[in-house]
């Protein structure tokens, strides 16, 4: 059975449901994937945030969590939008997603690199032990995922991503996730996922100098 999504806003900012199919806006971007699973879950959208890279690149980063109801599971999805092109190849969401998953307290993670909607990506997992203690945002997975030792996903793909004039792949989107929930369910929600990127910034990423 398809869920179907509530958008909460954060700060009683009014915004209308998500559609069927688990579609809805996100900023200036339409995402849409299918969990295949009971509807019993929500989704939160919250405020986007602005910041600055260590090299000084601005980005606009939204937030989305998944919570199912009565249970630990939990998703975490990130949509980073930079204000230029950044090295989006799979060496770099290979660290992104490792980060992600040392952070839950991941010892020896297994890593793969599939394509997510329809781009390339990297995908990594670790079975939880209970004993296990995570740190900073991984407190909260690990939290999680220790109760049932179920496996963490951590995952990265570029939705705007492509090879430069002088070789290099970039993109100014990135899309992360960390998930709880369980691998059937993660696996589904990434092999359905789906962002519409606007034509004016795929235009302006090929403008864009490095």
């Amino acid at each position: 059975m398809r869920g179907e999504l509530i958008l909460i806003l954060m700060l009683l900012l009014a915004c209308p449901a998500w559609a069927d199919h688990n579609a809805g806006k996100v900023g200036p971007y339409n995402i849409s994937f299918d969990m295949n699973t009971t509807p019993d879950y929500k989704v939160v959208v919250e405020m986007p945030s602005q910041g600055t890279t260590a090299d000084g690149v601005a980005f606009t980063r939204y937030n989305l969590s998944i919570e199912k109801d009565n249970s630990d599971y939990f998703a975490w999805l990130i949509l980073t939008e930079y204000e230029r092109p950044m090295i989006a190849n799979i060496t770099a969401n290979a660290e992104i997603v490792a980060i992600a998953l040392q952070g839950a307290g991941a010892d020896q993670p297994k890593f793969y690199q599939p394509l997510i909607d329809g781009q390339p990506g990297v995908l990594g997992s670790f079975r939880f032990q209970s004993e296990t203690k995570g740190v900073q945002l991984g407190q909260q997975v690990a939290n999680q995922a220790s109760q049932q030792a179920q496996i963490v996903v951590a995952a990265s793909y570029s939705p705007d991503g492509r090879v430069m004039e002088e070789g290099s792949y970039r993109g100014r989107l990135n899309f992360r996730i960390i998930s709880t929930f369980p691998w059937e369910v993660t696996r589904d929600l990434l092999y359905t996922l789906h962002i519409d990127v606007p034509a004016e910034l795929l235009n302006s990423s090929l403008n864009s100098s490095t």
